[in-house]
């Protein structure tokens, strides 16, 4: 498995040769015909919808390609120092409270600071004992005699980087992190997903694996068969310090992530909830990002526009196939890559409403949560709403009493659990953090 690691020059120098240029603007209309680049037995005279053209056909469609959203999805940043003796006693005292067995005390391991009201885990992570969560950040840090390590590792949320912006999610996390001791340098990115979302025509499902011209040398193809078009996209480079991923991000959204703010940050552009969004995203890992000069924050946001020039042109591209050529290299851009690659990777648009809390959906509590209850009043025969949330109250008092506590108490110790789960309760006026 290997992932032939960039030159530091390589953000400064050119792409391949036999690119096409075309008007750079967020809505090229790459062509598409006769496919010359697919899987046996889906080309021939005819043509196809969405198809990849060969260099003997011309294209026959003006199909359009619209650029939705871009920029960087996910941010994991390593910040060098210490952790001070004061922050870790308080934080392994929070951690023995996530430990205890009692429930009330469970949901005292908290630690407010500022807007954020963190969920302290009961466990770490590798050589990181400890763990702080909301909906911004995922925050481990080492502990104070781990000099060898770096003062915390942090991933920044897709939707506070969607709602805040780079820049801004950046310096909230070092005025978090300079509570708990001091950092000796800016803080070092330890990877960095960047992307582009876009719609457009091409059947990437007929695209054959020569037409992908790359560095890397692991290439596969992903199917969900829970779909009824079960084709969900390519992976280039998987497990690598750099690789790449071209996937439906639509179906990904409702079968994976349930990430279904970026509907709001699509609509603008022109996005209906037909339309299928097909995303582009590298993964860059501490390596790569070193060999290409980028390390802090301020040098990803200086230098996006060149990299992802370098991703799209000089480590991967999508080529039309020559048959009269056997090097593939020389192979002419596909022009749906064409228009990827001159998307330059910058945010568009802002999450209007976020929230730092971790709420779970409310269409999953409308529906799950009356589900003791229906199974209740089917049980006893009552078909009466009111009746049957009355009956419910009075048979969970009996219950819990019968169990040796009262149902007001058992409500209280769940409803403090989840408020710490959900960032959403401050149960200890000791958890804060100055």
């Amino acid at each position: 498995m290997t992932t032939k690691t960039p030159k530091p020059s390589d953000l400064s120098e050119g792409a391949t040769s036999e690119r096409a240029t075309t008007p750079s603007h967020s809505r090229a209309k790459p062509p598409t015909a006769r496919s010359g680049c697919c899987r046996p037995g889906g080309g021939g005279e005819g043509q196809t919808k969405g198809a990849l053209p060969s260099n003997r056909a011309p294209s026959n469609s003006n199909n359009e390609f619209v650029s939705l959203l871009s920029g960087v999805d996910s941010l994991y940043l390593s910040f060098p120092g210490d952790l001070s003796e004061k922050a870790e006693k308080q934080l392994y005292h929070l951690k023995l409270l996530a430990q205890s067995e009692s429930e009330m005390e469970q949901a005292q391991a908290q630690l407010k600071i500022g807007e954020h009201l963190f969920e302290v885990s009961d466990h770490g992570a590798k050589r990181f004992p400890f763990i702080l969560a909301d909906n911004c950040y995922l925050i481990k840090f080492s502990s104070a005699r781990a000099k060898s390590l770096p003062l915390a590792q942090v991933q920044i949320s897709s939707e506070y980087l969607h709602a805040v912006g780079v820049e801004a999610a950046t310096a909230n996390l070092c005025s978090i992190i300079a509570q708990f001791g001091e950092t000796s340098r800016a803080p070092q990115i330890s990877r960095a997903d960047v992307y582009l979302d876009f719609i457009c025509a091409v059947d990437f499902d007929r695209v054959d694996q020569e037409c992908w011209i790359t560095r890397a040398d692991l290439l596969t193809k992903h199917y969900d068969r829970r779909i009824p078009q079960p084709f969900t996209g390519w992976v280039v480079g998987q497990g690598g310090n750099l690789s790449s991923r071209l996937y439906e991000k639509t179906v990904e959204i409702e079968h994976k992530s349930r990430k279904f703010f970026f509907h709001d940050l699509w609509q603008p552009q022109g996005w209906q909830s037909t339309d299928k969004v097909w995303r582009q995203e590298f993964q860059l890992r501490r390596e790569p990002l070193k060999q290409l000069g980028i390390n802090t924050v301020d040098d990803l946001i200086r230098q996006q526009g060149a990299l992802w020039h370098y991703l799209t042109e000089g480590w991967l591209r999508l080529a039309i196939p020559n048959p009269d050529d056997a090097t593939r290299t020389r192979w002419t851009t596909h022009p749906v890559w064409q228009a990827i690659a001159q998307a330059q990777p910058t945010s568009q648009t802002r999450l209007t409403r976020f929230r730092p809390q971790r709420l779970p959906r409310e269409a999953w509590m409308m529906v799950n949560g009356l589900g003791g209850l229906t199974s209740f009043m089917a049980s006893r025969g009552i078909e009466d709403f009111g009746e049957g949330l009355g009956e419910y109250l009075h048979r969970a008092k009996e219950y819990h009493q019968e169990q040796g506590h009262d149902l007001d108490s058992y409500i209280q110790r769940k409803v403090k659990a989840k408020g710490r789960r959900y960032n959403t309760l401050n149960n200890s006026t000791g958890g804060s953090h100055d």
